[in-house]
């Protein structure tokens, strides 16, 4: 877009001073005694129509536009042929330059405001790029951030996750040695009191038998 904005006003810009120097032209030419110029040599205004000729073909102007002051230089020029020296003839001049100058007028005035809008509406396109590339920046920012977050979360969830299983882990290996430990514990309680049993009923017998020999001593 940059590269059309650029090409068109560079051919309006181009316009604007191909009919700039035309205009100039034509004033030079209206600036000088109507009657004077009619009566001189036709040189002087054919050329000054060839120059217009060759301005114009320069500019960039819609066909209808060139269509129409094609029509009038051929005017001008035929009056120039035809015309003979006097007032008549200066007069004729005078008529076909000024509406040759109207037109001239007009279409630059048109291609400066074309120009003018052109440069607006680049500056109103530029704008709106502008904001729409900070809008988007903006958002890809904010994503960027949402995105960075997640990812903290999800690391701090999995180290969590680590955490609770390793200690899961401990507490399963802890539990199973308290298992053992108690398995063991019982075993030896168990081992104790049978011990423990065997040496009571052992010491009843012995009673037993020093009661029976105590008996017989007394008998």
């Amino acid at each position: 877009e940059a590269s059309d904005f650029a090409a068109s006003e560079k051919e309006l810009m181009e316009t604007i001073d191909a009919l700039g120097r035309a205009i100039g032209i034509l004033e030079k030419e209206m600036a000088k005694n109507p009657a004077a110029f009619a009566q001189m040599d036709t040189s002087g205004a054919a050329s000054a129509v060839q120059a217009l000729s060759t301005i114009l073909d320069a500019a960039s102007l819609a066909a209808s536009d060139r269509q129409t002051l094609q029509a009038l230089l051929q005017q001008q020029s035929s009056a120039d042929d035809d015309e003979g020296p006097g007032a008549p003839a200066a007069a004729t001049y005078k008529s076909h330059s000024s509406g040759i100058f109207e037109v001239l007028e007009d279409l630059k005035e048109k291609a400066e405001t074309e120009l003018s809008e052109l440069r607006k509406a680049e500056t109103t396109a530029k704008h709106n790029y502008d904001m729409f590339k900070q809008s988007l920046e903006a958002q890809m920012e904010q994503d960027k951030k949402h995105l960075e977050e997640e990812k903290a979360n999800k690391a701090e969830a999995e180290e969590g996750k680590a955490t609770a299983e390793g200690e899961l882990a401990t507490t399963t290996k802890m539990l199973a040695d308290s298992q053992k430990e108690l398995a063991t514990t019982q075993s030896v309680c168990m081992q104790t009191a049978a011990d423990y049993e065997a040496t009571l009923a052992g010491r009843e017998e012995e009673l037993k038998v020093i009661a029976q020999a105590k008996a017989i001593l007394v008998d």
